[in-house]
């Protein structure tokens, strides 16, 4: 088993770092905007499905938590399928068409 650091040498570990150019930001190392581009795309590539999807955080009342907890239990769904029906029926009211 390792050691854990102390905080006591914490001060000097931090200046240590601060003087070691080779801990610089890894956005000067990058020699143009193309590659600081392809890191953020790969990024995203990594956080999707592999068909596709995407996520999409909401936060909610607990109340209204527990409401729609309720719709989907009701109705023998997941809160998955009552959420995709919900962004369909907005994307329905605004003229697009339901694609979630």
């Amino acid at each position: 088993m390792t050691k854990k650091p102390s905080f006591a040498n914490l001060g000097s570990r931090l200046s240590q770092k601060a003087q070691d150019p080779a801990a610089a930001a890894p956005l000067e190392k990058m020699e143009d905007a193309s590659a600081a581009e392809a890191v953020t795309t790969d990024a995203i590539k990594r956080s999707r499905q592999p068909d596709g999807r995407r996520g999409i955080l909401v936060r909610a009342r607990p109340e209204a938590w527990k409401a729609l907890k309720h719709i989907a239990l009701d109705g023998e769904r997941t809160l998955q399928d009552v959420m995709t029906e919900a962004i369909n029926d907005v994307l329905t009211k605004n003229g697009k068409p339901p694609v979630a």
